[in-house]
């Protein structure tokens, strides 16, 4: 790449779209950038070329929706990162649409002021079930989200949890689901923090707390704890998912706020 012009790798009249993009055009000129900027990374295969060019579409539909009165081009730099950092990612349909959508933001006023150049770092080390489960949470409108763990009890107090964690976003037991993985993924990445030493007191988590001692799947685990080691005591650690700061700004901008444009 030419240091006295990063862009020369571009046909010419893609750099003076990109060197003097106008609301209309900005969203043709990155979906096309990023066309050019992914093809070195599918190895030609009919398979690779198809998801960049869903990709290209996503970009100019996501920015489609902003109000050309809107469309800002002082964040084109973060446009341009998160192109570069979506090279790996593309090839799940998820993933794909998160990085549109944060394409999208970079150049709508209304968001991009905000922006942090790790909302791109951060989703390009998600893997395509990371981002199913941020979007499986984002559903209680980024609020406090009620966990469960198993917890083996002994006679003197102590014991140890066994299994992994319940994540209830609609608080119920017919809806829960177990993904460790991602639950301590999406805490490293700083998105989520998890905690078992707290939990929620409003009625309706008070429910859920009192109904996963009763669920199917408690039931069953209490017996064969009891029937191994009867002085045990089965019960459950109540606990909570929170959004970080960062977390809701990048789940607003990846899952919730363009379906409000």
């Amino acid at each position: 790449m030419d240091p006295e012009n990063p862009l020369n790798f571009l046909p010419q009249s893609t750099q003076e779209l990109l060197m003097n993009p106008t609301a209309k055009n900005i969203g043709d000129t990155l979906g096309g950038i990023s066309e050019l900027l992914l093809s070195p990374f599918n190895i030609g295969t009919t398979w690779g070329n198809a998801h960049i060019r869903k990709f290209k579409q996503s970009i100019i539909d996501n920015v489609k929706k902003i109000p050309e009165e809107n469309r800002d081009s002082s964040k084109l730099n973060l446009a341009m990162k998160t192109i570069e950092d979506s090279k790996y990612q593309i090839s799940d349909d998820n993933l794909r649409e998160m990085f549109a959508k944060l394409i999208a933001a970079s150049i709508d006023k209304r968001n991009n002021q905000g922006l942090s150049p790790r909302f791109s770092n951060v989703l390009s080390q998600f893997s395509p079930e990371d981002a199913k489960f941020l979007m499986q949470i984002s559903t209680n409108n980024l609020n406090f989200i009620p966990t469960v763990i198993f917890f083996d009890k002994k006679d003197d107090g102590t014991g140890h949890k066994d299994g992994d964690h319940f994540i209830a976003p609609n608080n119920s037991t017919a809806f829960w689901f177990q993904n460790e993985l991602s639950l301590n993924n999406l805490v490293s990445l700083g998105i989520i923090n998890q905690s078992d030493e707290q939990y929620l007191t409003n009625d309706i988590y008070k429910s859920f707390y009192d109904s996963a001692e009763k669920s199917i799947e408690f039931l069953s685990w209490s017996n064969l704890i009891k029937f191994s080691n009867p002085s045990s005591k089965p019960t459950i650690r109540k606990g909570i998912i929170e959004f970080t700061t960062f977390g809701k700004k990048l789940t607003q901008i990846v899952i919730q706020n363009q379906l409000k444009i």
